[in-house]
């Protein structure tokens, strides 16, 4: 069962219903702007910016099992796009329909399951706050585009691919990276036994002939 929040992320929108409750066929129009407050990270790619406002229209009309409300909300999104990171503004409308459910009504034959998909009327106040949030929220695209063929950011530097169609690098295999880097510190050709001696043990041609003398004499 889904109960009114204690904090709700929109907690302007809570709506008095005294009015209407136990009375079937009572109705009552609704008109309010909020502020929306300030997020430590928006919910989602596109959010209403700080200062922001959301427009709620709609209705509450009591019936035998709750109350009903049904409406709109409409507001001003900024983001980014997805792909090229250019700055994005878009107006969003969403519609909302509930029916906020008198605890008593709920029926024992209910599962677990579809209880929880319930949402409670507690006290005389309807809460639209997570019902609005909750719907902007699915109604943001997850990843937003300035236009549908965007080319979007050059993967190793990050240039703008609109401003360079021709962009591109040049991409060695790292098999090949692996075998120019083994000849690029190799000795060079001839260099193998630079420095030593004709019978490669290191030593020079004059004291290997002194050595050979004086085993000589022995």
């Amino acid at each position: 069962m889904t109960t009114t929040e204690p904090n709700s992320p929109l907690p302007d929108l809570r709506f008095d219903a005294v009015d209407l409750i136990g009375r079937p066929g009572a109705h009552r129009d609704i008109s309010r702007t909020i502020a929306v407050p300030e997020s430590a990270e928006p919910p989602a790619a596109m959010w209403i910016p700080a200062g922001g406002s959301i427009d709620v229209v709609g209705a509450l009309e009591s019936v035998v099992e709750g109350v009903y409300a049904g409406g709109t909300a409409a507001t001003h999104l900024v983001g980014e796009c997805s792909r090229c990171l250019d700055p994005l503004e878009d107006d969003i409308e969403i519609r909302f329909d509930e029916l906020f459910t008198y605890p008593e009504k709920i029926p024992h034959e209910m599962s677990k399951e579809e209880r929880a998909e319930v949402v409670i009327l507690e006290g005389d106040t309807v809460d639209l706050g997570p019902l609005v949030y909750d719907a902007l929220v699915l109604a943001v695209p997850a990843a937003p585009l300035c236009r549908e063929d965007c080319e979007g950011l050059c993967g190793q530097c990050g240039a703008r691919l609109e401003d360079d169609p021709d962009h591109h690098h040049d991409v060695i295999d790292d098999r090949f990276a692996a075998l120019q880097g083994l000849f690029g510190t190799a000795p060079a050709e001839g260099a193998e036994g630079e420095g030593a001696g004709d019978d490669g043990t290191g030593r020079g041609s004059t004291e290997g002939d002194a050595a050979d003398e004086t085993a000589g004499e022995r």
